[in-house]
């Protein structure tokens, strides 16, 4: 099922629970193509294909309902780091999207006209948290984060760490790369797909 997570202008989130039963997964699997059939059998524990199988096919009903298309039919390509993007050989109108996965929640977002970048992540016990942050957050942020009280730290975490993810989403570039991008280039705004997620999308400006 799907749920309405934000709507504007030229933006629209969308999220999915992803441990549905057996007929709604292999129902979803029937558009997938080989190469994704492909990756869902690489993976080793039957859940993760499941809700890699049900990923990937939401996505491909999503796509295909705003061009108006068959699921099918969506031909998907890959950057460099392997962000998805719609091939020009797909018919129909230009869409940019972005799509992230955390447990059993997947979050789809849309744009008709700009670059868009989401994550999300399941709040959960993280024990490396404070040293993903001194490698990852920029100076203020590491301040902001170390003045936290314990108890608030886990969730400013996520909040960063989500946004992060976004931007670099958004730009096709990972974390790790030397592009340092000025986020007042993008509009960033928080989302929650359901209880106990946080994420971030984000769009340019």
């Amino acid at each position: 099922m799907m749920i309405p997570v934000l709507e504007s202008d030229d933006l629209e989130v969308v999220a999915f629970t992803l441990d549905a039963e057996p007929e709604v997964i292999h129902a979803l699997g029937d558009c997938l193509n080989e190469a994704e059939w492909q990756r869902a059998a690489e993976l080793r524990l039957e859940r993760d294909r499941r809700r890699f199988i049900a990923t990937r096919g939401q996505l491909r009903h999503v796509l295909a309902s705003r061009i108006g298309i068959p699921p099918s039919k969506i031909d998907l390509e890959y950057g460099r780091l392997g962000k998805p993007f719609l091939s020009p050989r797909t018919p129909g109108r230009a869409l940019h999207f972005s799509v992230s996965r955390s447990e059993d929640v997947a979050v789809i977002a849309l744009s008709a006209t700009r670059e868009v970048g989401v994550d999300i992540e399941a709040l959960r016990p993280l024990p490396e948290a404070d040293d993903i942050a001194a490698l990852c957050f920029s100076a203020p942020e590491q301040e902001l984060y170390r003045n936290l009280v314990p108890e608030e730290r886990l969730l400013a975490f996520f909040r960063s760490w989500t946004r992060l993810e976004a931007v670099s989403k958004a730009l096709g570039c990972g974390l790790g790369s030397e592009i340092n991008p000025d986020e007042r280039d993008f509009t960033i705004t928080a989302i929650a797909p359901k209880p106990g997620y946080v994420g971030t999308v984000v769009v340019r400006n």
